[in-house]
């Protein structure tokens, strides 16, 4: 990936350091600015691949339809800077000791 595009996104992390910022507002932001939305979707993935980024929470979207059985709900992650404290989390057992 582009060491420019790969700042860009650690910069914006950087900057939102406290709360964090979600994986869309990185994207949406970087697409203003002239990345291609696939290009910085795969920078972050490889970022938290590489323990540079935790993610740190989700936000929860619910999309209504109309009638509330056909409502629907979009998850986005929330991402930090790199947390030692933090990165155990991704270490999911998910049943495999069973």
């Amino acid at each position: 990936m582009s060491e420019p595009l790969r700042d860009a996104v650690l910069a914006l992390v950087a900057h939102h350091r406290e709360g964090g910022i979600t994986m869309g507002k990185i994207v949406d932001r970087l697409v203003v600015d002239g990345a291609g939305e696939e290009e910085v979707e795969l920078e972050i993935w490889e970022l938290i691949r590489e323990r540079r980024l935790t993610p740190h929470g989700f936000v929860c979207r619910k999309v209504r339809k109309g009638d509330p059985v056909n409502d629907q709900r979009s998850y986005e992650f929330v991402l930090i800077p790199w947390s030692r404290a933090l990165d155990a989390q991704l270490e999911l057992d998910l049943g495999r000791n069973r």
